[in-house]
């Protein structure tokens, strides 16, 4: 991609009913997605960046909903 390395795009997907929305960006290959406190990047390879970006997003909201269950037991 021949953006800046500050431009970034929001990315929505929905997990479990809820919709999480993050932001990406595309660097020398690599995807970096940011979503709430946290940051996770991935070459895309030939996948399509946004393709990678939703992946990567899925994981963290994933993480970060485990997180929010496990502090709500304690």
């Amino acid at each position: 991609m021949a953006d800046s390395y500050e431009t970034t795009r929001e990315i929505e997907i929905e997990l479990n009913g809820l919709r999480h929305r993050g932001r990406y960006r595309v660097m020398a290959g690599t995807v970096i997605v940011y979503y709430e406190s946290e940051i996770k990047f991935a070459d895309h390879g030939i996948n399509g960046p946004e393709v990678v970006a939703k992946w990567l997003l899925t994981d963290l909201a994933h993480r970060i909903d485990a997180k929010k269950r496990k502090s709500a037991r304690r």
